[in-house]
């Protein structure tokens, strides 16, 4: 990087040493400095094979070219460093923080990127820290055979990366970039994908149960041989090339907790008969869409907002319908089955509960001849809503009134 500074003369003896030990030859001592700061500097084709470094600091750092193999970086921060074709093979990246890093064409065979942990001083416990890769640049970057379970990698770019048979349990690749990567063999496993890029990305023996494929274009990947046992995705046909745009922008929206991409706003849209399944559109707003048999199964709404939307005949099976917006909705022969449209807890920036809890609206909605068998309903007044000839056979309704007579129930 170009505002980087030459290591100091101290740090310099440091690295001939070292080298030294690594050539065998006499005077020479291995790097042995746990917590050491080497930020912002200058360090391209440094030789650190088997230096232990846990907890160094090598933020905004160049190291273009290094050399890191078996290296102890455990827990090291490399946020926004330079690491263009670095070589980690087999390294101890634990806990590291590599976010905003650049990896491009570099080399992390076998490394370990699982969470480390943490011991606390102050309360003699300890914590769990996992390796940081958001936003990162691994674009050609080699993780065959990596471990990088519940590895944090939001919004990253791996354009034609490979992860053959790596270790991605519950790894977080919201938003991310997979265009033409690897991840044949992967295990992959609860991984959380919404909104990802796996545009030409190779698959074949994945292990993708229980994952998350929400927002994802599957229509041109090779699913051949990947295992999608209770995992979540959009089955049948695409949607419009616009709204497929407008999805992946949302993706990026909710991955970055709306630092990034832009929220989903389809208002007075005619999308009658699209198939949402398996779409995540928490907090998109819908307003008087024309939405006529469209299929929303399995979908995550969590505070969307159809107000006034022309919903007769959609599908909601199973799907998340938490503090969901009806208001003056037509969903007339519209089916709920297994839906739950319960309350939220709201939490302030603390994270703490504010004993707010904000419950799904149905007040003019139409739901006349709906089918809400073994739907569950928390906490609506449906006094304004028209539940005639309605089949609530199975339908569990916890703190919900205004129910009127006309409605078909066990």
């Amino acid at each position: 990087m170009s505002d980087c500074s030459l290591p100091s003369h101290e740090v310099q003896v440091i690295l001939s040493r070292h080298a030294a030990f690594l050539a065998g030859r006499p005077g020479g001592s291995r790097l042995q400095q746990p917590a050491r700061h080497y930020a912002k500097l200058k360090l391209d084709g440094v030789k650190l094979d088997d230096a232990i470094l846990p907890r160094a600091t090598f933020t905004e750092a160049s190291l273009a070219g290094a050399e890191l193999r078996r290296a102890d970086l455990f827990c090291a921060d490399f946020h926004k460093a330079d690491l263009s074709r670095v070589v980690f093979d087999r390294a101890d990246l634990r806990g590291a923080n590599l976010g905003n890093a650049i990896l491009r064409q570099a080399s992390l065979h076998q490394v370990d990127l699982r969470p480390g942990q943490i011991m606390l001083a102050e309360t003699d416990g300890s914590k769990e820290v996992a390796a940081n890769l958001n936003g990162a640049k691994l674009d050609g970057a080699d993780f065959r055979n990596a471990q990088l379970d519940q590895a944090q990698m939001a919004v990253a770019s791996a354009v034609n990366a490979s992860f053959t048979n790596a270790n991605l349990f519950a790894v977080n690749l919201a938003g991310a970039d997979l265009s033409g990567a690897n991840l044949s063999g992967a295990r992959m496993k609860d991984a959380n994908l919404i909104g990802a890029n796996l545009a030409g990305a190779k698959l074949k023996g994945a292990d993708l149960r229980g994952a998350n494929l929400r927002n994802v274009d599957l229509s041109e990947v090779d699913l051949d041989g990947v295992v999608l046992q209770g995992a979540v995705f959009r089955k049948g046909e695409t949607l419009p090339q616009e709204i497929e745009e407008i999805l992946k922008a949302h993706s990026l929206w909710i991955a970055t907790g709306g630092a990034e991409g832009q929220r989903a706003v389809l208002n007075g849209r005619k999308l009658d008969g699209c198939n949402f399944s398996g779409c995540d559109l928490r907090g998109a707003e819908l307003q008087n869409a024309s939405l006529m048999g469209a299929d929303f199964s399995n979908a995550q709404l969590m505070f969307t907002s159809f107000a006034g939307a022309n919903l007769r005949k959609a599908c909601f099976d199973m799907a998340d319908l938490s503090g969901t917006n009806f208001t003056g909705a037509s969903l007339a022969e519209s089916r709920w089955r297994g839906a739950r449209a319960v309350g939220v807890d709201i939490y302030n920036a603390r994270n703490q509960r504010t004993g707010k809890v904000v419950y799904p609206r149905f007040q003019s909605a139409d739901l006349s001849k709906a089918d809400l068998r073994g739907a569950i309903f928390e906490g609506i007044d449906f006094a304004t809503a028209d539940l005639s000839l309605a089949n609530l056979q199975g339908t569990e309704l916890r703190q919900c009134v205004g129910l009127h007579k006309g409605s078909r129930s066990a």
